[in-house]
């Protein structure tokens, strides 16, 4: 990846801390180790490129202060202050990754997410005795959070609709666009 990309790669994870972290944690230990690279190269490019850096470091900052009011739970003191994101954690996430990080780093984040509250009322859908064809096809349709990003709505459908993988690979291909409306009510069911 070349610096605006990273960039970017850094502003979405930005994004996902502040509607609560929806991934798992090893990927958010990858996103946060990213943006150390993104200092280094953004140190190391200075010279002999186009690209402005001024324009980067501004919109890095811009970032960093989005994400620094909630990262205030010091999970790895060892780490330098200077490095806030790898020393603190954010403050609220998705339910699994809280349970995942405690597990692994004894460190208690409070359970907050746009993610599961998507989950559970399309868990809640599901109850009612919806289809799961139905309930996927409501969620792309009214704009959820977890409709934002075709690996957040297949996410959030494993989570919450009791599926087999014939069906969870027929759901891939629908939320990338592969199949069709009527695709995926052929793989879920009406």
């Amino acid at each position: 990846m070349d610096l605006l990309e990273r960039l970017a790669r850094w502003r979405s994870f930005a994004d996902d801390c502040l509607d609560g972290y929806p991934w798992e944690v090893e990927e958010f230990l990858m996103d946060v180790n990213s943006r150390s690279t993104l200092q280094e190269l953004l140190a190391a490019s200075r010279e002999g490129t186009s690209v402005d850096h001024r324009l980067i470091a501004a919109e890095l900052e811009a970032v960093d202060a989005s994400l620094r009011p909630i990262f205030n739970i010091e999970a790895f003191p060892k780490m330098s202050p200077s490095e806030w994101w790898l020393r603190y954690v954010p403050s609220y996430a998705a339910r699994d990754f809280c349970r995942d990080f405690k597990s692994a780093y004894g460190v208690s984040i409070a359970a907050r997410s746009k993610f599961d509250l998507d989950v559970d009322a399309m868990t809640q859908l599901s109850a009612n005795g919806a289809a799961p064809a139905d309930i996927c096809l409501k969620v792309a349709e009214e704009r959820w959070y977890v409709a934002e990003r075709p690996a957040l709505l297949f996410r959030a459908c494993q989570r919450s609709l009791s599926i087999d993988r014939s069906a969870r690979r027929a759901l891939w291909s629908w939320a990338t666009g592969k199949v069709s409306e009527s695709g995926l009510r052929a793989a879920l069911g009406k």
